[in-house]
């Protein structure tokens, strides 16, 4: 990464529309330190949507939760969403300020996080770089950042990762998820006792709406539940990463089923490779949950579906990856 001093950046003048757009949003807050926090936040996001702009990127400020009052109410957020691509977080940054403190209900669903530092005035505003993910810590200390060069760069292979994920979803058959219900599971996908250890069939627990299901336990005597796994190797060359992907089943109604997505290290490992990431894609190919692998043993995300919908799930480690394609 390149330290933010020596990078390119970009200053957008924060003239009166940026002003009275923030100044609309601050009075509808009666606590006058979250007043401050939306104002600013306001900014940020006016700043970033004016240079994507001048970059010929597609935004929508109004698809995005930071135009919603309500929602600026709840959560200390500034995102934006890119259109086609996903949301990208504004995080502001004061002056003389080195280290960001990023909001943990942001540091996911993200496409990226872009660094915006204020004059003192409030005048202009700078953005300084740009980062893919946000450190463990929920912590960005600016020196870290990658230059904005970096993040168009990042885009554009978003927009062709899209464009070849809504061709593989042409060409490739989806795996039909509420048929598993029925005894009727698509080629390659086995049992959970032929993937993983002991430990970790009974380590198997998906949680759902603030209830917890194990699906290792005696998963064979019960038609409420249902789980199958799929073994992948992220590898190259000579040198083999094999993982499971477990997929587990939970009918909520009778047009709802929740999904549990959890992958497991095999083939003798203990944790997963290092930033190894998950993520789930709605129909469109767009990122609607992520996590990543930390020296993690294993990594989940859990969602609901309804009957008929598509989605994918696409399991990356460096420029290998895996892209799944499911119907419910």
């Amino acid at each position: 990464m390149k330290d933010f001093s020596e990078s390119l950046t970009f200053t957008v003048p924060l003239n009166s529309e940026a002003r009275q757009r923030a100044e609309q949003f601050l009075r509808k807050q009666r606590n006058p330190q979250k007043a401050k926090q939306v104002y600013l936040n306001t900014l940020a996001v006016f700043a970033v949507n004016f240079y994507l702009r001048c970059m010929g990127i597609q935004t929508s400020w109004s698809e995005s939760l930071s135009s919603q009052p309500a929602i600026q109410t709840l959560m200390d957020i500034a995102d934006l969403e890119v259109i086609g691509l996903g949301k990208i977080e504004c995080l502001p940054v004061l002056p003389n300020q080195k280290v960001i403190h990023v909001p943990p209900e942001v540091c996911s669903d993200r496409i990226g996080y872009l660094a915006v530092q204020f004059d003192s005035s409030l005048e202009e505003a700078t953005i300084l770089g740009f980062m893919k993910t946000v450190p463990s810590s929920f912590e960005l200390n600016l020196s870290q950042l990658s230059s904005l060069e970096d993040l168009l760069i990042h885009l554009n292979q978003l927009t062709n990762s899209q464009a070849w994920h809504e061709d593989a979803i042409k060409v490739q058959q989806p795996t039909h998820l509420s048929q598993w219900f029925m005894n009727a599971v698509d080629a390659g996908w086995q049992t959970i006792e032929s993937l993983l250890n002991p430990q970790q069939q009974t380590e198997l627990v998906f949680r759902f709406r603030g209830t917890e299901h194990s699906l290792a336990l005696h998963p064979e005597n019960s038609t409420s539940w249902v789980q199958k796994g799929k073994l992948l190797d992220l590898g190259r060359d000579s040198k083999s990463q094999p993982i499971a992907l477990v997929v587990g089943l939970i009918p909520a109604s009778s047009e709802e089923i929740n999904i549990g997505i959890k992958v497991y290290p095999t083939g003798g490992q203990n944790y997963l490779p290092e930033e190894l990431e998950l993520t789930v894609l709605d129909e469109a190919g767009i990122s609607v949950m992520q996590a990543m692998a930390r020296n993690t043993k294993s990594i989940q995300l859990n969602f609901s579906s309804e009957i008929g919908e598509t989605f994918s799930v696409k399991i990356a480690l460096g420029d290998i990856s895996f892209t799944e394609v499911f119907l419910t």
